[in-house]
């Protein structure tokens, strides 16, 4: 498994960590990691936004809701466009199509 794949998975296991002691803003930040580290796998990138989807009904954040719910829809069309932004971390609270500066410890690794 190459390093990405490797960080990725130990993103969303702190994610999952985040997520059993109820603490939203660590969710909020593992998952905008893991969200970065799978912009270039469709299928993981499709999985990411599924687990912010159900991270939002479980917090019960109403907007979230709705951004992940468009995000799920245009995840896969977008890759086969070649419209992912690069570096975006994927919460509704930034645009869809913004990219971003990806985390000076993921560079290297994206």
């Amino acid at each position: 498994m190459d390093q990405r794949k490797q960080k990725y998975f130990q993103e969303l296991e702190l994610y999952r960590k985040a997520s059993l002691n109820k603490n939203w803003e660590e969710v909020v930040y593992y998952l905008g990691r893991a969200h970065v580290l799978s912009q270039s796998y469709p299928f993981s990138h499709l999985y990411v936004h599924f687990l912010m989807l159900f991270a939002s009904f479980r917090f019960f954040r109403l907007g979230e809701i709705s951004g992940q719910l468009l995000r799920v829809f245009v995840t896969l069309p977008g890759h086969i466009i070649g419209r992912v932004p690069r570096g975006n971390i994927g919460w509704s609270t930034v645009p869809l199509t913004q990219e971003m500066d990806i985390p000076e410890d993921l560079k290297p690794l994206c």
